[in-house]
């Protein structure tokens, strides 16, 4: 059974004159009754009764017209979802992020929603680490990262970030890393964000000051709850939020202490919607042009 002999049938089914749903059909009338005697001889019987003055639905007619109503519905959607799909404007978006984009990340889904509200958003809260294996896996189709990414894949910069040591308001002496080495340091555990771990341990290193009391922690927040105890000093990235009355804030700035994180998807990362998301991104953090 072919559609086009349905929505024939539909059609026809609707106006009951030949003529008419020729003309709706864009077919003549002998092509429309050629549609018609096809739908016929694969159903078995006569599906209108027509004469001189009138055409009128027989009884299979009228026991299959609803269900060929609905079959032509159908594909029509199927058609209009395909549309929608290949032009951006449906389907759903999966994108990962962490601290260092948490404001820019609403901003931009905010404003991807106003031009495109059909869209569903997936967001997931996710280290770098466990970004990079959901993109390769296919589970996300974006990820903001600590850069930089594999090897082969799209990558786009966004936002510039540092370490921020946390210190108790009892360490007013403190001026530099050096003054810590005998403190006690509270770290992030490794398996809750291995990327960030394995870069403040490169950094430390890098520093060549050795810290020996050293506690960990489950999130960044019980690492600033530990410093504002004055139990221990602590690192965390310049996006987390300290807002506490017993904490002082030492920001590291050199070099080995600064990344940056990027919207990066894999090389089969492709489509619509992923390109729409990927241009918003580029627009938001492009640098303003100093006027003439």
């Amino acid at each position: 059974m072919e559609l086009r002999d349905l929505k024939a049938f539909v059609t026809l089914g609707e106006v009951l004159h030949f003529g008419q749903a020729a003309v709706r059909q864009h077919v003549t009338q002998s092509a429309l009754s050629k549609q018609i005697r096809r739908l016929e001889e694969e159903f078995g019987g006569e599906l209108f009764e027509r004469n001189a003055s009138s055409t009128r639905l027989t009884v299979l007619g009228r026991a299959l017209y609803e269900d060929a109503c609905a079959l032509v519905a159908q594909s029509e959607q199927l058609g209009r979802t395909a549309r929608d799909a290949l032009a951006g404007n449906s389907g759903t978006l999966r994108v990962g992020f962490g601290v260092a984009t948490k404001i820019l990340v609403p901003a931009a889904i905010a404003r991807f929603r106003a031009e495109r509200p059909q869209v569903t958003i997936e967001l997931n809260d996710l280290s770098t680490h466990h970004q990079l294996l959901a993109l390769s896996e296919g589970r996300l189709d974006l990820g903001f990262c600590r850069l930089p990414a594999p090897k082969g894949w799209h990558c786009l910069p966004v936002v510039q970030a540092h370490f921020v040591a946390v210190l108790p308001a009892s360490y007013r002496e403190v001026h530099e890393l050096a003054d810590l080495v005998d403190k006690p340091l509270a770290i992030l555990r490794r398996d809750k964000a291995p990327s960030f771990y394995d870069n403040l341990m490169h950094y430390l290193a890098q520093s060549g000051v050795r810290f020996r009391d050293i506690h960990y922690v489950n999130d960044f927040a019980a690492g600033v709850a530990t410093a504002a105890a004055d139990i221990a000093w602590t690192l965390v990235p310049s996006s987390t939020t300290i807002e506490h009355p017993d904490v002082l804030t030492l920001p590291l700035r050199e070099a080995e202490a600064s990344w940056t994180i990027g919207l990066i998807r894999p090389p089969h990362g492709k489509g619509p919607l992923i390109d729409a998301f990927w241009q918003i991104i580029a627009t938001m953090t492009a640098p303003a042009v100093e006027p003439d």
